[in-house]
């Protein structure tokens, strides 16, 4: 399987006790069906490894608990940590198809209804109860909540999220 054919679920961050299970982070926080998912490709040397999964399980949001039969043990699980994690395109729904995920705005220009533009997005912070996008321009760096009561629109093609962000909000930082 070539990798221009899969999509990256995400990267192996954790073991999960001595048998081999893994934890691996969702990057884009994609739903599952794991009935119809019976294998990860695993990137191992710049090419993809196909692991039958035992068990998986979403253990918490962005968080995969898995299983994998080839590994069995606390020592085999290691070799995986790290590790990139695909499937196959046809794995995705329609839905997240035309979905835009964190990491595809990453280098977005913004620009605000008001003040114009602010800058690029360098970083979206997932890991707080609230996304913050920080966005930097000329050295400086402030950030917003990725809400909707601050973005208006996101177009893709020009790579430019629109904004309404109060001035008050972008000095605060």
């Amino acid at each position: 399987m070539r990798k221009e054919d899969c999509f990256l679920v995400g990267t192996v961050f954790k073991l999960h006790g001595y048998k081999g299970d893994i934890k691996i982070y969702n990057d884009n926080d994609i739903l599952f069906d794991f009935k119809d998912i019976n294998y990860f490709l695993v990137e191992k040397n710049n090419t993809l490894v196909p692991f039958i999964i035992t068990k998986a399980r979403r253990a918490k949001k962005n968080i995969i608990l898995t299983k994998l039969k080839e590994i069995n043990s606390e020592k085999e699980a290691l070799s995986l940590l790290q590790k990139k994690i695909y499937l196959p395109k046809s794995f995705i729904s329609e839905i997240d198809k035309n979905k835009i995920f964190n990491k595809d705005l990453v280098g977005f220009k913004v620009l605000d209804c008001n003040l114009g533009e602010l800058g690029k997005i360098s970083f979206i912070n997932s890991q707080t109860p609230q996304q913050l996008i920080y966005v930097s321009q000329n050295g400086k760096e402030f950030c917003f909540p990725k809400h909707n009561n601050f973005i208006i629109k996101i177009n893709s093609t020009d790579r430019i999220m629109e904004v309404n962000i109060p001035e008050d909000l972008i000095n605060l930082n």
